[in-house]
């Protein structure tokens, strides 16, 4: 069982009592990748079932652009948790060998007309006409760390972030990366994201973990609350592990629950 960081305030912020966390999905890459969709921009891309630090865990071995979607859309409130641990990039990324970069992922994500999504080949750009919200941690080089929303025009409209000069942007308002924005190798990271209905006491929609640390939330008038998840990066390697989806239910909703889908 994980010892997940993220604070018992951390799942209050979303699920709070008398309400408790039930999960639904439980993933821990120990059966094969039916689960998921693989859209990868270079052949030489690998993709592994190992054993890391005693637990399952997927390793992700890509030269180019790699997006893993979780076949199963979400909505309602849900939490997204997981454990990522970033080693260096393989040989075949050639000039951006042995970095280490690009904790990056979809969700909420349709196509602008309607729901599902299109098949596409990994390229990053290929994904700009999606409606979707999106984080980018450690990414271009472990350079910036920035939370985006994907409007279906083709913009990816930057929220908030931090990022090192020269990549800086006006909107990246928190200044220069820190400890807690960048990634290290061989360091696991523990994110939560969560998915909610806004309410008159708490509009925030979503909100954004890593380890304990809550590095984004943000609020708008028409959020987006369901769609897919997705697990992106580019010129990387990455051991994913204990993925969970957890919606928030009443002690109502318990006799009604339902056995976690593996």
């Amino acid at each position: 069982m994980i010892a997940w960081l993220v604070s018992l305030t951390a799942a209050a912020a979303w699920c709070p009592p008398p309400q408790h966390e039930v999960t639904v999905i439980a993933e821990d890459f120990d059966r094969g990748l039916g689960r998921w969709r693989v859209e990868a921009q270079d052949p030489r891309t690998e993709l592994a079932l190992v054993r890391a630090d005693g637990r399952p865990a997927l390793d992700v071995q890509a030269p180019r652009g790699l997006t893993l979607w979780l076949q199963t859309p979400l909505s309602g409130d849900y939490a997204v948790r997981f454990v990522a641990t970033p080693l260096p990039a393989p040989a075949s990324a050639g000039a951006l060998a042995g970095r280490v970069s690009d904790l990056n992922m979809f969700w909420n994500a349709a196509e602008a007309h309607g729901p599902g999504l299109a098949l596409r080949q990994g390229a990053f750009a290929e994904y700009d006409t999606l409606r979707a919200y999106y984080v980018g941690f450690g990414a271009n080089g472990n350079a910036t760390t920035r939370l985006r929303r994907y409007d279906g025009s083709g913009r990816r409209v930057l929220l908030d972030g931090w990022a090192d000069p020269p990549e800086q942007e006006a909107a990246d308002r928190r200044g220069a990366m820190t400890a807690h924005t960048r990634l290290m190798a061989g360091r696991p990271v523990q994110v939560q994201l969560v998915s909610r209905q806004p309410t008159a006491a708490d509009p925030v929609h979503l909100r954004w973990w890593a380890d304990d640390q809550l590095l984004f939330e943000h609020r708008e008038p028409a959020p987006w609350l369901q769609g897919h998840f997705g697990l992106r990066t580019t010129a990387s390697r990455w051991q994913f592990a204990s993925l969970r989806v957890l919606r928030c239910e009443g002690p109502a909703d318990a006799a009604s629950s339902t056995t976690p889908s593996r």
